[in-house]
């Protein structure tokens, strides 16, 4: 019961944070800001892979419903990035090592691996996101440096979210 109070209230004030900031800064046409896949990657590793692409259902259509963007277009992305979720973390962690872990975030993961989960998750929602609005699998330099520039940017502030939130053995 209290996972489920903790995941809806995440769920909630991420979805807020990604509206407030979609709705309220222009980062212009070659910036794509998202911190809701943080959400998506740091669910407990013991969560089913259904339930999890149901929990990043609902954060893609919210947002893309409360961000006037294309419809369904983060919906798909996200669920995209909740079914290979599970695979990524297998790919940064060693078979059995955390896999009791609740939360797979950067206290249990340590910095490097933590990076390295965030920045491929990212790397495949941002590629999904790319396709999907181009409606084409074709790149093009626009869109390699879109994706590049969204990277480096988004790593840094899910990074700086994880870091100030979460990590409590800063001080």
């Amino acid at each position: 019961m209290k996972n489920s109070l903790s995941n809806i209230i995440l769920f909630f004030s991420f979805l807020i944070i990604q509206v407030l900031m979609s709705n309220f800064i222009n980062f212009g046409p070659l910036l794509i800001i998202v911190v809701y896949p943080l959400f998506i990657l740091t669910m407990p590793t013991t969560t089913p892979t259904s339930s999890l692409m149901l929990w990043a259902f609902a954060m893609g259509l919210g947002v893309d419903y409360f961000t006037d963007s294309i419809m369904g277009l983060n919906a798909a992305a996200a669920v995209f990035l909740a079914f290979v979720q599970p695979l990524v973390f297998k790919l940064v962690c060693r078979k059995g090592e955390l896999e009791n872990q609740i939360r797979p975030g950067l206290t249990e993961l340590g910095l490097r691996r933590f990076l390295s989960f965030i920045f491929i998750g990212l790397v495949i929602h941002h590629v999904a996101i790319i396709l999907l609005e181009n409606f084409s699998l074709a790149f093009s330099l626009h869109s390699l440096i879109r994706i590049v520039l969204s990277l480096f940017v988004n790593t840094v502030l899910i990074l700086l979210i994880e870091f100030g939130i979460f990590y409590k053995n800063w001080r």
